[in-house]
């Protein structure tokens, strides 16, 4: 396999598992302080981002996701994005990125 697309494909795995990584630390199953499930919509207002790009992160591959959105969420959860890379490097580690692309 050429080592161009080789990177294409390892870019959309990263992109695919750090949508899969805020999806699920920040989007599936958030409740409010009261108890209320926070929509897809609100969530999207309280990072001002559009509501279909909290969908497009939904999504079971993800999407090539830009840094200003992963930052916008960043600042709406108060965490650093050294913290956020971290946290995503101790979650999914590169290794699972180079397994994927061995079994290809």
């Amino acid at each position: 396999m050429s080592s161009k697309i080789e990177a294409v494909q390892r870019n959309m795995l990263v992109n695919k598992y750090i949508c899969n990584y805020i999806s699920k630390r920040w989007i599936i199953n958030r409740v409010d302080e009261g108890g209320e499930e926070v929509t897809k919509r609100q969530y999207a207002k309280d990072c001002n981002l559009a509501t279909s790009t909290i969908t497009k992160l939904q999504r079971p591959d993800g999407y090539n996701i830009p840094f200003a959105i992963i930052n916008s969420i960043c600042n709406k959860e108060k965490i650093a994005l050294s913290t956020f890379f971290s946290d995503f490097e101790l979650e999914y580690g590169i290794s699972i990125i180079d397994k994927y692309l061995d079994k290809k």
